[in-house]
């Protein structure tokens, strides 16, 4: 299996982009970098491509449920804030037909600003 390096730095990258316009070889400039004249060649082809050195962002896994479906499970933690996580998640499994655990519905609540609070083994939430 092929572990992936570090990841190269924007003033290794400057260096690449000069030492290509420079004449070099991916391989010259691969010993020079201390790194594979594959990786040297990836980030010579995304500097062509978007004319900047700086990293594109890592895309997120898709989210579990729609924004349709996060309003519902807001609402119905607004209607009832004693509503426990395994109830919102037999909710979602019924509705939507989607199977959730609770803790995924823990996480989509703390992303919405929704504050889970534990009460001697009961769920409260608090906006």
């Amino acid at each position: 299996m092929d572990l992936k390096g570090k990841e190269i730095t924007p003033e290794e990258r400057k260096i690449i982009i000069k030492l290509r316009n420079e004449g070099k070889t991916l391989r010259e400039i691969g010993k020079f970098v201390g790194r594979t004249h594959s990786a040297i060649q990836r980030v010579i082809n995304n500097y062509t491509s978007s004319k900047s050195i700086i990293s594109k962002p890592r895309s997120e896994r898709p989210s579990k449920l729609t924004a349709r479906e996060k309003r519902y499970v807001f609402k119905s933690v607004c209607l009832n804030p004693r509503i426990s996580t395994f109830q919102i998640a037999n909710v979602v499994r019924e509705i939507f037909k989607k199977t959730l655990h609770e803790d995924t519905i823990g996480k989509i609540l703390k992303r919405l600003g929704i504050m889970v609070v534990l009460l001697a083994g009961s769920h409260t939430y608090q906006l």
